[in-house]
Order: structure tokens, then sequence, then C-alpha cells
């Protein structure tokens, strides 16, 4: 895998973490915060994507089970925290509490430090 991308990756998912906190407090952070953790997690699909990549060329991580449930971790647990149903038909989802992003985005990070840790 690629050590240096699953680290700034991890190292982005942290500031996203501190800015959903931050956005909390201060409201004009709380928009970027929220494009934050969007480009967060197109940035842990890419990780994710190049470690399927390399298990499909052949690479048997040791635990292979537990790396590839890292793997749809990672992906999964954003998709079912962020994702909300409007209340009524016709009207836009809510969007989710800042709380729940900064715990999302701390919960990625130890996801794709796991996924890397796990690949070896």
């Amino acid at each position: 895998m690629y050590p240096a991308l699953t680290l700034a990756v991890a190292l982005y998912l942290g500031v996203v973490a501190v800015l959903a906190l931050a956005g909390l407090l201060l409201p004009q952070v709380e928009q970027v915060a929220r494009l934050a953790m969007r480009i967060g997690q197109y940035a842990t699909m890419v990780v994710v994507l190049l470690d399927a990549i390399t298990l499909l060329q052949g690479h048997e991580p040791p635990q292979r089970s537990t790396h590839i449930g890292y793997g749809v971790a990672a992906i999964g647990l954003p998709v079912i925290l962020l994702s909300r149903r409007p209340e009524q038909e016709g009207e836009e989802a809510p969007q989710p509490h800042l709380a729940v992003i900064a715990v999302v985005a701390a919960a990625m990070v130890v996801m794709v430090i796991r996924l890397q840790q796990t690949w070896s």
C-alpha cells in the first residue's frame, strides 16, 4: 500500500474532526467542516480503492478478513452515519450534526491507519 498517502489522509481526517468541533462554536466554520468531510470521504475511497487493487494483484495480508473489514468499514461508516432521510417526501434531508461529523472523522482516522497496519 502507500503509507505516505494513508498518513496524509489520516492527518487530514484528524483536521476535519477538529474543524467539525470548531464549527460547533464558530458558525462560520460549519460549511467548511462539512465540505472538508466530503473531501475526506473521497480521499478515503481513493486509499481503499488502491488497497483493493493491490489485493486483486495478489497481495496476501496476514489477516485478510480483518484487513478487508477495515476497508469496508472505512467507506461504510460515514455512509451509514452521515446519511439522513427527509422527514417528509419532497423535503430536503437534514444535515448531520457537527458532533457526529467529528466522531465519524475520528473513527475514519482509526480505520485508515488500521487498514495500513494490517496490509503488511
